[in-house]
């Protein structure tokens, strides 16, 4: 989600809790159950409550690499880097809560703590490691993945063989405001937001995807997919509303200084979301982070770079050998 597209979704939201009874609400969308809309390679497992969508591939005589998307992102959106390391290395990405064709858990099921916080992100990325019988992994986090995977190194460090960063999310989060997220958890905004958002969103086709990109035309119909394929489950609605009101914004800058491990920082040259300089300066606060700018890529270098952000991670754990 871009800025702009976030500044329209809270407004709308806005606007529904002021004047909701007079909003005609959309028709429902046919959607289907998470599983049906499965990959050849999708994996599920229940973690922490939750039906958890997720991708194994590669080498399971490398280095574990656990990787966490983009807001709005999904773990296919990890597949062009996928395809570029996993002959050395394993690669397991998952969608968290709100995303992808993870499960979205209706709040009348919610079995004690709210499925949708950063909190239940960060356990269900180590009780998948644990699952997979993954004792020490290379967490790699984007944008909001990179606070997702900060969160969880926070919570075991120990197991933690370092981080990958990528334009990540340290102050600050996608959503609305902070002020204006208890507003937003009222029952009438409840009610009635998931019908602003399946206006707002609506298709997903390459140029949504190419608008955080450097060079928008790079971005291919195939690119949009799993975009799209989201769109397509049941309650992924209300699942995405839940994720952007859940809770405050995050601020890990205490933790920065403390990361006691090796850190490859790496940032889109022409990342109009979180800006270079931005990044930049989260890596300088960070004992032994590496920082890397890549020029003519925009957010999401996964997508739009892959080779070259391949290359960058593959040199990092390649230095990680030689320590």
């Amino acid at each position: 989600m871009t800025p702009t597209h976030r500044l329209l979704l809270t407004g709308s939201l806005v606007a529904l809790v002021l004047g909701g009874p007079l909003v005609v609400p959309a028709s429902e969308s046919a959607t289907r159950g998470h599983r049906d809309l499965a990959y050849p390679d999708s994996r599920f497992e229940r973690l922490a409550g939750v039906d958890v969508h997720h991708l194994d591939a590669g080498s399971s005589d490398g280095e574990t690499l656990l990787l966490s998307h983009h807001f709005y992102g999904s773990a296919p959106t990890w597949r062009k880097v996928v395809d570029r390391l996993q002959d050395r290395h394993r690669l397991v990405a998952f969608d968290r809560p709100g995303f992808g064709l993870t499960e979205r858990v209706d709040r009348q099921h919610w079995d004690g703590a709210n499925p949708y916080t950063r909190d239940a992100a960060a356990r269900i990325g180590w009780e998948l490691l644990d699952h997979l019988d993954v004792e020490e992994a290379v967490l790699v986090g984007s944008s909001a993945g990179g606070t997702n995977v900060l969160e969880m190194y926070a919570r075991q460090p120990a197991r933690v063989r370092a981080l990958v960063l990528v334009s990540p999310a340290i102050t600050g989060d996608v959503g609305p405001p902070d002020p204006l997220r208890p507003l937003l958890r009222s029952p009438q905004a409840r009610r009635l937001a998931p019908h602003a958002i399946r206006r707002l969103v609506g298709e997903v086709d390459a140029a949504r995807v190419g608008a955080s990109w450097a060079d928008p035309a790079r971005a291919t119909e195939s690119d949009a997919e799993p975009y799209q394929r989201m769109l397509e489950v049941e309650g992924w609605e209300r699942g995405f509303w839940e994720a952007i009101t859940a809770e405050a914004s995050p601020d890990l800058s205490d933790l920065l200084p403390r990361i006691e491990v090796p850190v490859l920082l790496v940032t889109g040259g022409a990342d109009r979301v979180i800006a270079p300089r931005s990044s930049q300066r989260t890596a300088e606060v960070i004992p032994q982070a590496r920082f890397e700018r890549l020029d003519d890529c925009g957010h999401t270098p996964q997508e739009e770079c892959p080779e070259r952000l391949a290359m960058l991670i593959a040199d990092f754990l390649t230095g990680l050998d030689g320590r």
